[in-house]
């Protein structure tokens, strides 16, 4: 397995292996979080939406496996994200650990990679939300706006606002601006979001 990887694959903290037709990718991420987890001498940890998930995965079945509904993320862990749903993850995102994100095609990643600037191991790429000062300031000002979860009319005039401004600074994108709100804010309040970003949308298509 060594032998095929990049050499500064260990250097990266996040590992992101996404789906891929024609191509094994599940097996190709168990072997690489295995792989990852015997370098620093630690036993994985598995995240994904339920035990059910990896019953099929031999290698995985005396490890710790932290699901939707059971289990923690420990400090300083490695941890294999496997097929994981948005609801898992969030036990994922405060967590200082090592973690190899192996993707699922129903529920994609992507904007999470570049978000944390995860290394692709398809295309050997450190992946960015190539975002500037400003953009940042803004996705940062929509996801406070959503302090109170985008329920009343206050934060949807807000968060509108700065979202026109993440547009003007050239880094308004969807799966972007969910991701981020995913990673602080609950997922009953994403809903609310997303009906935000559709008005906001909207607004875009008409102008």
């Amino acid at each position: 397995m060594s032998e095929e990887l990049d050499p500064n694959l260990l250097t990266h903290q996040y590992l992101y292996v996404p789906w891929t037709d024609g191509v094994d990718m599940l097996a190709i991420g168990e072997a690489l979080g295995l792989y990852v987890a015997q370098h620093f001498k630690v036993r994985p940890t598995i995240v994904t939406v339920t035990k059910q998930s990896v019953s099929t995965r031999r290698s995985f079945e005396k490890l710790n496996i932290v699901t939707e509904r059971s289990g923690f993320v420990p400090e300083n862990s490695v941890v294999i994200a496997w097929c994981p749903s948005r609801k898992v993850m969030q036990k994922v995102y405060d967590r200082k650990s090592f973690v190899v994100l192996v993707e699922w095609p129903s529920e994609r990643f992507e904007a999470w990679a570049k978000l944390v600037g995860a290394y692709n191991v398809v295309t050997r790429e450190v992946m960015s939300a190539n975002l500037n000062n400003e953009a940042v300031k803004a996705l940062e000002g929509v996801v406070w706006e959503g302090y109170n979860g985008w329920h009343d009319e206050t934060a949807r005039m807000l968060t509108l606002a700065r979202l026109r401004e993440l547009d003007e600074a050239g880094g308004y994108d969807r799966d972007i601006v969910i991701q981020y709100a995913v990673m602080e804010r609950s997922l009953t309040s994403i809903e609310r979001l997303e009906k935000i970003l559709n008005q906001f949308e909207a607004s875009r298509v008409a102008a």
